[in-house]
C-alpha cells in the first residue's frame, strides 16, 4: 500500500523579504509532492515575502500572536492548528518560533518537531541581567533537547548555539542554504541599461550590497568605506539594493560626507540578478550575520568579494582558494583598503570571481539543500504509521479513557 505524502508545517514568526524567508520559500516552492505536502504557519501574520511563492498549492495560516510572553492560550491555539492541518512535521525557525512550536507540538501528539537556527541566536537578545541571560539559555537548551533534530545553517552558528544554551554542538546538523542564480536574462543589456540609468561609465567601479537598510548590515561602515577609499580611487560608486528603516539616515550620510552623487539607493527590487550583472565588486558589510545567502548569489554571477569577519562569512570567502577579502567587521579602513585593492588588481578580482562562481555550483545548489531536507523528514518519519491507522489509535485511547473514567 503507498504511503500518503508526509505533511509538513514550516513555522516562521512573520514572512516578510529577509534570508530565512528566502530558504523557506524554497522549501515551499520545490519539495517533491509526491512525498511531501507543505502548508506554512506565520505565528503572527503573512508578508512581502509570499510573492517570492511560485506554486498555488501551499495553505498560508496566520495566528496574528499578540505581542508579548509566551501565553497557554496561544500554544493550544497553535496546537489546534496543527492536528487541523494533520500534519506529521513542524519546522519552527529561529528563536521567535521555537517554545511555542516546541509546546504545541508535545501538546499536539504524534508531530515530529524539526528547529533550524540562521543566524542571530536567541533573537538577538541583549538582555542586561544576569538572570534573564541564565534564563534563556536554559529555556533555549531545554527546548532543543526535546526536538527530532536540530539545524544550523553553518558551522559558526552551530557554534554560537552551543555557546549560548550549553547544548552538545555534535547534535546540531548542518545544511547550508542552497541559493540559485537571481533571473538575469541578459548580462550584458542589464549592465548597460542600470550603469546607464546611473551614470556609471565603463571604465567606473560598481560596488553592489543586497540586504534590507537596517543596523546590522552595516551600510553606514561601507559609505564611510567608501569615501576612505574615494581619495585614491575616485571611480568608485556603490549600489544599495534593498529597503528599509534607515533608508533617511543613510541618504543623510551619503550628503554629509559628500558622496550622495555616488551612492545609489535601488530599493527593494525582484530582480537582483540585473544588479549584479551591472556590479563589478560585492560587498557584505555586517556586523552579524548566519550564512549569507547574498553573497552566494553574488558568487553565482562572479563577483569578487569583500566581507567582514562574522558569521559564516569567512568560509563563504576564504579557504586555501579564496573568492574574495576578508577583513575586521566595524573598521571602515579596512573596507577602504579592501575596495582600493579589487580596483588595483583586476586580474586578482577576476581570478576570486572565477573562484566565487565554481566554488557556489558546488556547495550551494539549491537541488542539494533540497534534497537533504527531503531526507531528513523522511529519516525522522520512518516508522510514521499511515494516517487511518494514527486516527485509529488515538480514538481508541480516547475510548479507554472514557471506559476507565466510567469504571472509577
Amino acid at each position: 500500500m503507498s504511503r500518503s505524502p508526509i505533511r509538513v508545517g514550516l513555522v516562521v514568526h512573520t514572512f516578510n523579504m529577509g534570508g530565512l524567508e528566502r530558504c523557506v520559500s524554497h522549501l515551499l516552492n520545490h519539495l517533491d509532492r509526491s512525498r511531501f505536502e507543505p502548508t506554512l504557519v506565520c505565528l503572527g501574520k503573512n508578508g512581502t515575502a509570499s510573492s517570492w511563492l511560485t506554486v498555488r498549492d501551499v495553505p498560508i495560516v496566520e495566528l496574528h500572536k499578540p505581542p508579548g510572553r509566551l501565553g497557554v492560550r496561544f500554544c493550544c491555539l497553535l496546537r489546534d492548528t496543527f492536528r487541523e492541518r494533520d500534519l506529521d512535521l513542524v519546522h519552527s525557525h529561529n528563536w521567535g518560533t521555537l517554545v511555542e512550536t516546541a509546546v504545541a507540538t508535545r501538546l499536539a501528539g504524534h508531530i515530529k518537531h524539526v528547529h533550524s537556527e540562521r543566524g542571530t541566536v536567541l533573537g538577538g537578545s541583549t538582555a542586561r541581567s544576569l538572570w534573564r541571560r541564565t534564563i534563556n539559555s536554559w529555556v533555549l537548551r531545554k527546548t532543543l533537547e526535546q526536538c527530532d533534530a536540530v539545524l544550523a545553517v553553518d558551522n559558526s552558528v552551530a557554534g554560537r548555539v552551543a555557546a549560548a544554551s550549553g547544548f552538545r554542538q555534535e547534535r546540531i546538523q548542518v545544511i547550508p542554504n542552497g541559493v540559485p542564480q537571481p533571473p538575469c536574462d541578459d548580462r550584458a543589456e542589464a549592465r548597460f541599461r542600470i550603469r546607464h540609468s546611473l551614470g556609471i561609465g565603463p571604465e567606473e567601479t560598481l560596488v553592489c550590497s543586497l540586504g534590507r537598510l537596517v543596523p546590522v548590515k552595516g551600510f553606514d561602515l561601507l559609505i564611510s568605506a567608501l569615501v576612505l577609499a574615494r581619495t585614491q580611487y575616485p571611480q568608485l560608486h556603490l549600489v544599495l539594493v534593498g529597503d528599509g528603516a534607515l533608508e533617511k539616515q543613510l541618504r543623510d550620510q551619503a550628503r554629509r560626507e559628500g558622496v550622495d552623487q555616488v551612492v545609489h539607493f535601488a530599493g527593494r527590487q525582484s530582480r537582483v540578478g540585473d544588479w549584479l550583472a551591472a556590479s563589478d565588486v560585492f560587498v557584505n558589510s555586517s556586523r552579524s550575520e548566519g550564512m549569507s545567502q547574498a553573497i552566494v548569489e553574488a558568487m553565482t554571477f562572479g563577483l569578487p568579494l569583500v566581507v567582514t569577519d562574522v558569521g559564516g562569512n569567512a568560509g563563504l570567502a576564504g579557504g586555501a582558494e579564496p573568492c574574495g577579502l576578508i577583513v575586521s567587521p566595524e573598521d571602515p579602513a579596512a573596507l577602504a583598503g579592501a575596495l582600493g585593492k579589487m580596483v588595483a588588481d583586476k586580474e586578482r578580482a577576476r581570478a576570486f570571481g572565477r573562484v566565487g562562481e565554481d566554488r557556489a555550483r558546488r556547495c550551494f545548489s539549491l537541488t542539494g539543500m533540497i534534497q537533504r531536507y527531503e531526507e531528513l523528514y523522511e529519516n525522522l518519519l520512518v516508522n510514521r504509521l499511515p494516517r487511518r491507522q494514527v486516527r485509529s489509535r488515538t480514538v481508541e485511547a480516547a475510548v479507554a479513557g472514557a471506559d476507565t473514567r466510567e469504571e472509577s
